[in-house]
C-alpha cells in the first residue's frame, strides 16, 4: 500500500473473521455476506469507482463483485481487476493436509481442536507456502499472530474456511463473470510460480478462460506474492490502470 498510495487512494479492509474486524461465532462467513461488507464499506467511504486487487480467498469474493456488476446491481464501478494467487479453480488446487481437514465435514471436530492450538506455529505454517519466508520479519510474525488471536480468531478458522464449498456451488456464476469481464474493463492475473497450493497451472488455466486478460508469471515467489514481492504487485497495478485509462476508464479510485 505504501507503493500504491503515491498514485491512489488505497483501501484495504479486514473482512468479518479477519484482522481487527469482529469474529462472531454465529455468522456464516459466506462470500455473499463478505461481498455485502465490501459494498457497505464502499458506500461509507463514498467510493464510486475502484481498481480491484485480490489475493487468496479474496479472488472468489472479487468474482462475486464482478457477477453483481454483470447483474447491474454493484454499488460502484469496477475500473480494472487484478487477481493474484487464489484457488478460484478448485479442481487445480494442490491442498495441504490442513486444508483437506477443513474441507471434510467429518473431520471438523479434529480441525477445531487443531485450530485452538494453532497460534504458536501459525506463522511458521504460512511460511511453508512461501518461496521467500524471510520476507516475514519477527515484528511481522508477532503482528500476524496477534491479529489472528484477536477476538479468538483462531477458533473461527473452520467457520471462515466454509466459503470453499461456495467455490464449487457457484463456480458457473463466478467463472462466467470472470470470463466476460475483460469485455468491459481490463483484467489481469499476476501469478507466483512457486505457490504449492494455487499452482502455476491454475493461473495458466485462468488465463485460457479469459484470453483477453493479461497474464504475468512471477518466478521465485510462493503463495504470498504481496508479502514476498510487493514491487511486482505495484508495477502490475500501474500497468493495468494505464490500460484502463487508455480504454476511457477513469484512473482515480482506490486500488
Amino acid at each position: 500500500m505504501a507503493l500504491l498510495a503515491r498514485s491512489f487512494h488505497c483501501v484495504a479492509l479486514d473482512l468479518p473473521g479477519f484482522g481487527l474486524s469482529d469474529k462472531p461465532a454465529a455468522y456464516s462467513y459466506s462470500l455473499f455476506q463478505q461481498a455485502d461488507t465490501v459494498e457497505a464499506v464502499a458506500r461509507a467511504l463514498d467510493i464510486e469507482a475502484a481498481h480491484l486487487l485480490s489475493h487468496d480467498m479474496g479472488t472468489s469474493l472479487h468474482t462475486e463483485l464482478l457477477a453483481r456488476k454483470h447483474d447491474s446491481r454493484l454499488g460502484f464501478t469496477v475500473l480494472s481487476s487484478t487477481f493474484l494467487n487464489g484457488s478460484i479453480l478448485k479442481t487445480h488446487a494442490q491442498l495441504t493436509d490442513f486444508q483437506r481437514m477443513l474441507e471434510t465435514p467429518s473431520r471438523l471436530p479434529e480441525a477445531a481442536l487443531l485450530c485452538a492450538e494453532i497460534l504458536p506455529e501459525y506463522v511458521a505454517g504460512l511460511q511453508k507456502l512461501m518461496a521467500c519466508p524471510e520476507a516475514v520479519t519477527e515484528q511481522d510474525a508477532l503482528v500476524m499472530t496477534e491479529l489472528l488471536a484477536y477476538q479468538d480468531g483462531h477458533h473461527r478458522l473452520p467457520h471462515v474456511y466454509a466459503y470453499v464449498r461456495e467455490r464449487y456451488l457457484h463456480q458457473q456464476r463466478w467463472l462466467g463473470a470472470l470470463a466476460t469481464e475483460s469485455d468491459s474493463a481490463p483484467v489481469q492475473f499476476v501469478w507466483a510460480t512457486e505457490d504449492p497450493v494455487a499452482v502455476i497451472g491454475m493461473g495458466r488455466a485462468l488465463a485460457e478462460l479469459t484470453p483477453r486478460a493479461r497474464f504475468t508469471e512471477v518466478p521465485g515467489v510462493g503463495h504470498f506474492l504481496p508479502i514476498e514481492n510487493p514491487h511486482v504487485v505495484a508495477e502490475a497495478i500501474d500497468a493495468i490502470t494505464s490500460a484502463a485509462l487508455s480504454q476511457g476508464n477513469c484512473r482515480t479510485g482506490p486500488a
